[in-house]
């Protein structure tokens, strides 16, 4: 016989689902159950069983204690932070909703692990301020140089992989967190958080290596012109900002000067802009944007290039998602890709001088306890390559 249960907050159950983007339909057929049965749920008609209740906990990414609470808790709407408009929130898989409340809690385990103080030498986000009336590409050239990496050290580096792991180091060796996730979602590339110490983003990693460096440096731009953003990566870009954030990613990735006086280009072709790409380690659509900038390319080509480039990385994403899935992957392994060696730096010293517990550094890291001796061999492991 069912066990049912007494006191769920039931104004506590409907807003985890909210906050978790998940709609009262998309719940009814996760559990095979008809919809009225999650309204009732969710009005206090019915009772829930202690497993049913684990269950809803699971997917909402919640522990089952807070449907007890007697109050919502307080926590930052993410979303609401994002400013994102009501068709984007509902296009949204429920992963990136908790996506982003776990770029939330990563900043405020940065926050702890740092005392309140980002401790780099050099601050990017504060040398660095953009204007969205000013110039993307002027802004590249100055971020180019305040990073200070040549197009030859670009050039020289052996494939995209270890471009994005360069370009990732250089990143947060200047003041940023950068994370990797699965998505899960095929229409969303990249977001960035903003905060006063501890900005954040977070990159895709279904996309190829040349796609998570360009919305590594559109992010980038969002954070520079001081604006949270999510970047929607299936539609050719609209809007002011997302056109300025592209801009600059080109500008920075392949500037200007170096393909006007270096390359000699005043033409295009499929070779051309595939050789372009691989030589500089970049995504095809910076190439397209350098040049439609340099007038090279109208605007007609270049949306007819950029819409059949976006129906290759649906393919290429689809093929990824499933060799992986049957495949299955080193765990440690791609948990330390997703964490970063400097967050995970960071975490094992804070624990090794006294300042956490084991369990608290689990928190951290997001693993259980036993396995974190596997999460220090992985770390040691990055640190000596």
């Amino acid at each position: 016989m069912a066990n049912y249960i007494s006191g769920v907050n039931t104004d506590i159950l409907i807003w985890a689902r909210e906050r978790s983007g998940y709609s009262v339909n998309a719940i009814a057929d996760k559990l095979k159950k008809d919809k009225s049965i999650i309204l009732e749920w969710e009005s206090g008609e019915r009772a829930l069983t202690y497993v049913q209740l684990e269950t809803l906990a699971g997917y909402y990414k919640r522990p089952v204690a807070i449907f007890f609470f007697p109050e919502i808790p307080q926590e930052a709407n993410v979303t609401e932070k994002l400013s994102l408009r009501k068709t984007d929130i509902e296009r949204l898989n429920p992963r990136v909703h908790i996506l982003f409340r776990q770029a939330y809690l990563r900043q405020l385990s940065l926050m702890e692990l740092n005392l309140g103080v980002n401790s780099s030498e050099k601050i990017i986000f504060r040398e660095i301020n953009a204007q969205l009336d000013g110039s993307p590409i002027d802004l590249g050239k100055e971020t180019r140089n305040y990073l200070n990496v040549t197009i030859d050290q670009q050039i020289e580096w052996k494939d995209p992989i270890e471009a994005l792991k360069s370009w990732r180091e250089c990143l947060e060796d200047n003041g940023l967190y950068i994370f990797k996730e699965s998505f899960k979602d095929e229409s969303v590339d990249g977001f960035c958080l903003l905060h006063d110490e501890f900005p954040v983003i977070f990159l895709n990693n279904n996309r190829h290596p040349v796609r998570q460096i360009f919305s590594l440096f559109h992010e980038l731009a969002h954070i520079l012109l001081g604006q949270d953003g999510v970047t929607f990566g299936t539609k050719v870009p609209k809007g002011k900002v997302e056109r300025y954030c592209n801009q600059f990613a080109a500008e920075f990735l392949l500037p200007s000067d170096h393909i006007k006086s270096d390359l000699g280009i005043n033409t295009f072709n499929d070779d051309i802009i595939h050789s372009l790409s691989d030589r500089y380690k970049v995504s095809r659509p910076v190439i397209l944007i350098k040049l439609s900038d340099l007038k090279i390319l109208n605007s007609k080509d270049y949306r007819q290039l950029y819409s059949q480039w976006i129906i290759e990385q649906k393919k290429y994403i689809k093929n990824k998602t499933e060799s992986s899935t049957s495949a299955g992957g080193n765990y440690y392994y791609t948990q330390a890709e997703y964490l970063g060696t400097k967050y995970m730096s960071l975490a094992f010293s804070h624990y090794y001088q006294g300042h956490s517990s084991i369990e608290q550094l689990s928190e951290y890291l997001d693993v259980k306890v036993k396995q974190i001796p596997h999460f220090e061999e992985r770390l040691l492991s990055r640190i000596t390559r």
